[in-house]
């Protein structure tokens, strides 16, 4: 059966001046910690729908996975380790 796969991987960069974020420790535009709270709640009302490929076979694919993380690849090549994984 086919089915709509959707994939994201979004970097937004550290604003300095922005608003923290508490539930994530990082400050970030406005503009995004606005915008925040109604991503996350659209991303789990959308999870709702999700289903494993091929589910029991030995083939399948964790599909229902939806989560997030602080990322310090951006500050060179010695970085600190990223953050533990989130799930919206």
């Amino acid at each position: 059966m086919s089915g709509l796969r959707i994939r994201q991987e979004i970097f937004i960069p550290e604003d300095p001046d922005g608003v923290f974020v508490s539930q994530l420790g990082i400050k970030l535009p406005s503009e995004v910690a606005q915008y925040l709270p109604a991503y996350v709640k659209e991303t789990r009302r959308i999870k709702k729908y999700a289903a494993k490929i091929n589910e029991g076979q030995p083939n399948e694919e964790m599909t229902v996975k939806a989560k997030w993380h602080i990322c310090y690849h951006n500050e060179g090549m010695i970085h600190s380790p990223c953050g533990e994984e989130q799930d919206i």
